[in-house]
């Protein structure tokens, strides 16, 4: 912890040099990702904690790191001795970062925060509620850049075409243009990097686990220029591009472009993915139009051939975690000993076998007995657990291919877990049914349907503080805006139920300290029925996957729910009977057979 002490210690030093009371680092880049890119995690480096939200406030006296309910445990753990308190974001009784600094910023003062990386969205949220307290921002600092002197480079893995997109960019070209005209824009800018690579047709490594490239994207009254290294890309991509109408121009261009746009030009853009610092390059007699990005809702909803071929990743996916969890079940009965690495390192060998394979989607959480009631545990050879007592092995895992992206999670029996235990893995294996069996009308609220699957949780007093679903990307991020199944998910055009929405069923139930417990495949809607009052929908399971039965407490099950099971479990076998063989056909096998209550 001495090198986070030293690290607040030099940052205190450059507030005072700058007159400010505090700095704020906020989980962001200047694309504003989930996932960053080492150059830019900065919050980080300063704390010392690694999850993947969460927000740093350093004062002369205080250093205070706010990060929501998924991460309280991990971020208690890597804060202790460091001096950084922690804040429960979202607990009652805890003011939320940016009320923190209107409530103890003195007025008069400033506060320091990287425009560059600060979202137009949070921005606005700030200015609200400092302005009124004569509290300033000050965007035009990077004060950890000075002090971090092995900052990681940015990141420059090659460009390449992405051949499976079943439309071609000129198309999705003359969509986006065809929806700002009906919007009554002529021009477009994002920042975006799953928008851009989702227009372009193109793919990279820049982001672990994400199949995007460093890019800026502006479209100026039907001339579409893409901002990136262009050393990068390979010359008959670049031709490719020329071809198709787009202008290639360096990645530290796009703030000038944005300068220079016409005065009467009418651009759009999306608060939640344009940063402030670009925002304040629109020259004022630009009419700006602020709302979601045309790109996002169309990514959102996939094509009928995309649906296909996310179809085909999730048979290679679902081959290659029969495999795993063959070797695993065998490995357990023969009393070898097993850790939680040793289950990341062979789930990933057995997807690397898979057709059309690229890389991970997330890093596996594997986690066995209390580490599983820490949503996004992940190990490490530092934090490596037996996988021992009677208790579960939780493991949330996915895979980048060609095809699609997938995402699955699983708890497997580890020895004789008790009938509590069991007692929450049918709880939490309802919830997820139920959501998998949830009948709707088209274009219902997706936070409507979270209430189906926290239904059967709440009939055991039980809860959990992530969202029920999020949404998946078409080889792209696992994690898709705008689309989410949860209360926080507010009624607008992005969040309605439609054909094409993947999205994940995840319910959860977590004990601290003792187990955790969650469920998920990934789902999309289909129609089912018409009447004068329109279409309805119901789910179909796109993860391929036994779901262990040896856990459920029978006598909780309903018989609905153990036909919509069954059902299940009749298709996986199936789709995947053909593709496995030896120890792995044996076990989809059997973890396939028709459960009986008695």
């Amino acid at each position: 912890m001495s090198d986070v002490k030293n690290r607040i210690s030099s940052l205190r030093q450059l507030l005072e040099k700058e007159n400010l009371f505090a700095w704020v680092s906020i989980t962001s880049d200047p694309h504003a990702s989930e996932y960053l890119p080492p150059h830019w995690a900065d919050r980080e480096w300063l704390s010392g904690f690694t999850g993947s939200a969460g927000t740093l406030i350093v004062t002369q006296h205080d250093a205070l790191l706010w990060t929501d309910s998924r991460y309280w445990t991990q971020a208690a753990g890597q804060l202790e001795g460091s001096g950084i308190t922690l804040m429960k974001d979202g607990a009652p009784g805890v003011d939320g970062w940016d009320q923190w600094l209107s409530l103890h910023a003195p007025t008069g003062s400033s506060v320091g925060i990287n425009g560059r990386s600060l979202s137009v969205r949070i921005a606005d949220r700030l200015t609200s509620l400092l302005s009124p307290k004569g509290i300033s921002l000050r965007e035009d600092l990077d004060l950890p850049s000075l002090i971090w002197n092995d900052r990681p480079a940015m990141p420059s893995s090659t460009v390449f075409a992405y051949t499976l997109a079943p439309e071609s960019r000129q198309n999705k070209l003359s969509r986006l243009e065809a929806q700002l005209a009906s919007l009554g824009a002529d021009s477009f800018m994002t920042s975006a990097l799953d928008e851009i690579g989702w227009l372009t047709n193109l793919r990279a490594s820049d982001v672990d686990f994400n199949p995007v490239f460093l890019s800026h994207f502006l479209l100026c009254r039907g001339k579409p220029m893409l901002f990136i290294d262009e050393t990068r890309l390979p010359a008959e991509l670049k031709d490719a591009l020329l071809s198709d109408g787009f202008e290639v121009r360096p990645y530290a261009a796009f703030a000038d472009a944005i300068a220079s746009l016409p005065e009467n030009a009418s651009l759009l853009f999306d608060p939640a993915v344009t940063t402030d610092y670009f925002r304040n390059r629109i020259p004022k007699q630009v009419r700006v139009t602020e709302g979601l990005s045309p790109l996002a809702l169309f990514k959102t909803r996939k094509t009928a051939e995309e649906i296909r071929l996310i179809d085909e990743a999730m048979i290679e996916d679902g081959a290659a975690l029969c495999r795993f969890y063959a070797w695993l079940e065998s490995a357990l009965a023969s009393g070898a000993t097993v850790t939680e690495m040793d289950v990341v390192r062979r789930l990933h060998d057995e997807r690397a076998k898979g057709q059309g394979y690229v890389s991970e989607s997330f890093g596996t959480i594997a986690a066995v007995g209390a580490n599983a009631a820490l949503p996004h545990y992940e190990p490490s050879d530092e934090h490596n657990a037996v996988l021992e007592g009677d208790t579960v092995l939780l493991i949330d895992s996915g895979a980048q291919y060609e095809s699609g992206t997938t995402d699955i999670t699983r708890v497997t029996p580890i020895h004789r877990p008790d009938d509590a235990i069991r007692r929450d893995y049918t709880a939490v294996l309802r919830s997820h049914l139920h959501l998998l069996d949830a009948y709707f009308p088209e274009g219902a609220y997706a936070s409507q349907l979270d209430t189906f699957a926290r239904a059967p949780l709440w009939e055991v007093d039980a809860d959990f503080g992530h969202g029920t679903g999020h949404g998946v990307g078409f080889f792209m991020n696992v994690h898709e805006r705008p689309y989410s199944i949860s209360p926080r998910s507010l009624p607008s055009e992005a969040t309605k139920t439609v054909e094409g929405i993947v999205v994940s069923d995840e319910p959860g139930l977590y004990r601290e300290g003792r187990w955790g417990i969650r469920i998920e495949n990934l789902i999309t809607p289909i129609p089912q029925a018409s009447s004068e009052f329109g279409r309805f929908m119901t789910f179909r399971p796109l993860t391929l996957c036994p779901i262990d039965t040896r856990l459920i407490y029978p006598r909780m099950m309903k018989s609905d729910e153990i036909a919509k099971l069954n059902d299940y479990h009749r298709l996986v076998r199936e789709k995947l009977k053909d593709r496995v063989s030896g120890e792995a056909l044996t076990w989809l096998l059997e973890r396939t057979e028709v459960f009986l209550t008695r």
